[in-house]
């Protein structure tokens, strides 16, 4: 697979996971779509960024973009960083099974 689809696969299961996290969390789930999208878009906008480390520009790109356009629809951080790990873990689980060859 190429970069370009692991990134969109990334993305869409970035948005998966912040849906189910804003369901667990009792939270509407558009408002966990938005946020974990956001956050999923920044992090793969980040990666195109010349010359900055990739392992420390998408993670905060992510975790900014989470917390801004989780204040823009309401919610408090604590239920923001609550969707951002449900955004952030799909994602990673995937990476680390790949990196692992499983």
């Amino acid at each position: 697979m190429s970069e370009f689809q692991l990134m969109a696969i990334a993305v869409v299961a970035a948005v998966i996971g912040g849906a189910i996290a804003a369901r667990l969390a009792k939270i509407e789930v558009w408002k966990g779509v938005l946020v974990g999208g956001c956050a999923a878009v920044a992090a793969v906008l980040a990666s195109f960024a010349p010359g900055v480390d990739r392992s420390l520009s998408m993670p905060m790109a992510g975790l900014i973009a989470a917390g801004i356009s989780g204040s823009a629809v309401g919610l408090t951080p604590a239920r923001t960083a609550n969707i951002a790990i449900g955004a952030a873990l799909p994602p990673l689980l995937g990476f680390v099974l790949m990196e692992m060859g499983l």
